[in-house]
């Protein structure tokens, strides 16, 4: 199996803010660090913002960064116990270094993302699938689709830069406004539908989280940026 070299393991980027080391020579098969324990999930202060219920949408709207060095975590039900997170991982492989910007359920929590199944990435994920607004969020997926748990990471964007510092963009979230990651969200072991709204800005080279919402009725679907009933 391929190895690849890790170089950092932390929170969500602004990619135009991140320092790589330029003198190392590093080999293609040669892991130099080891990955940096993740925060405790459970620890972590949960994003705030103003919520509202209505008639049975829960919705959260609020603008925060994805920055450099930060962890970020939601919270959809507000019971205290976080339910998703935020973070990033920098790996070297082909000769370049690759930002990771990904998504996960809060392991103990039963949380699920909705990815995208047809392509493996290196750092055990799969793209995070994006929605337009008005698309139903519920049990059934699409093609192509699957509702993954915190074994498989959501991963939105690849940010790689070669060692002439030329950047490049992948994934299914590049240069997307207002686009919708689903959320299945247990609470009293039953299941619930939901979103988060994100953005990404290829020139400014920055990620933002806008607001989430979820259905307090279980199992019923949610339509991406439902806000109200």
């Amino acid at each position: 199996m391929k190895k690849y070299l890790i170089l950092a393991f932390s929170a969500i980027v602004t990619f135009s803010s991140c320092k790589k080391e330029t003198d190392i020579q590093a080999k293609p098969d040669e892991v130099l660090t080891t990955i940096p324990a993740i925060p405790a999930q459970e620890g972590q202060q949960a994003l705030k913002g103003v919520t509202s219920n209505n008639n049975g949408i829960i919705y959260t709207q609020f603008n925060q960064e994805l920055s450099y060095n930060k962890f970020l975590t939601i919270d959809a039900d507000g019971d205290g116990n976080n339910d998703f997170y935020f973070t990033s991982v920098l790996i070297y492989y082909d000769g370049q270094s690759h930002m990771y910007l990904m998504a996960s359920p809060v392991s103990k929590n039963g949380g699920m993302l909705q990815l995208d199944d047809r392509q493996e990435l290196v750092t055990n994920g799969m793209w995070a699938k994006p929605h337009d607004a008005g698309t139903e969020i519920g049990p059934n997926t699409g093609a192509n689709t699957i509702w993954s748990n915190f074994m498989i990471k959501g991963v939105a964007l690849d940010v790689a830069e070669s060692s002439a510092r030329i950047k490049s963009f992948d994934g299914l979230w590049v240069g997307k406004q207002d686009k919708y990651l689903a959320l299945r969200i247990r609470i009293n072991n039953a299941y619930h539908y939901g979103w988060v709204r994100i953005s990404h800005s290829a020139n400014e080279e920055r990620m933002v989280l806008t607001g989430y919402a979820y259905n307090t009725v279980p199992g019923e679907t949610i339509k991406a940026g439902q806000t109200l009933k």
